[in-house]
C-alpha cells in the first residue's frame, strides 16, 4: 500500500538503508534483554506470541504486563534521533517487539492505554523481515493493510489510536525474524 492510499493520520516513511538495517537488527537481537511474558485471556494464562523489551524514563503496563523504566542504549539513542528527525516529533520511550518467525504475532488493539503527554503519535520502525500490518476503523467498516518493509517507519499521528485498531497477524510459510520498535512520547500522570 502506498502512502497515498493510507488512511488519514498514517504516513509510511522509508528511512534506513538495507546495510544500516542489517547492522541495527543484529545488534539489537544480540544486546537486548528480551523478555517472555504471559497474559490472561478468558481466565487462563497465555504466552505472549513475541518477545519484548521496554526502554524509557517511565514504567509502562498493559494486559497485566509491567515494564520498569530502563535507560536507552547508545544504539537506541541513535535510532531515536533518526526517527525524530524524519517525523519532526519528540520521543522518549520505545517498546521493542521481536517476532521470531511467522507464528509470532500481535492481536487487534489500539495503543491508547497510557497518558501520552506532549504528543500521542507513535513511530513504528521495522527491521528484519517484512510483515503485513492490518488496520480496522473502530466505528466505520473500513480496513487497510500495509506491508511494513525493512527500514520503514510507520507514523501513526495523534488521534489515530482513538479511531483505529491494528494487528500483525500470523503468517504461514517461511518468514524471517523481525524487530519492531514503537517510539512514543510519554509523560508521568498528572505532569
Amino acid at each position: 500500500m502506498s502512502e497515498a492510499t493510507l488512511p488519514e493520520g498514517f504516513r509510511l516513511l522509508p528511512l534506513f538503508a538495507p546495510e544500516e538495517c542489517a547492522e541495527a537488527f543484529s545488534g539489537l537481537l544480540a544486546e537486548t534483554p528480551w523478555e517472555d511474558h504471559v497474559f490472561s485471556m478468558f481466565g487462563r494464562e497465555v504466552p505472549m506470541p513475541r518477545r519484548i523489551a521496554w526502554y524509557g524514563p517511565l514504567p509502562y503496563a498493559y494486559s497485566g504486563v509491567f515494564h520498569a523504566p530502563r535507560p536507552f542504549t547508545r544504539r537506541l539513542l541513535a535510532l531515536q534521533a533518526r526517527v525524530e528527525a524524519a517525523t519532526g516529533l519528540p520521543f522518549n520511550t520505545v517498546l521493542l517487539n521481536l517476532y521470531r518467525d511467522g507464528q509470532d504475532s500481535m492481536g487487534w488493539h489500539s495503543d491508547d492505554d497510557y497518558d501520552a503527554g506532549g504528543q500521542p503519535a507513535i513511530a513504528s520502525l521495522s527491521l528484519g523481515a517484512s510483515r503485513r500490518f492490518l488496520l480496522a476503523h473502530k466505528r466505520l467498516k473500513r480496513r487497510a493493510a500495509i506491508e511494513l518493509t525493512v527500514g520503514s517507519v510507520l507514523l501513526m499521528e495523534a488521534g489515530t489510536q482513538a479511531l483505529w485498531r491494528h494487528s500483525l497477524p500470523r503468517v504461514s510459510g517461511e518468514v524471517g525474524a523481525r524487530i519492531n520498535l514503537t517510539f512514543r512520547h510519554m509523560a508521568a500522570p498528572g505532569a
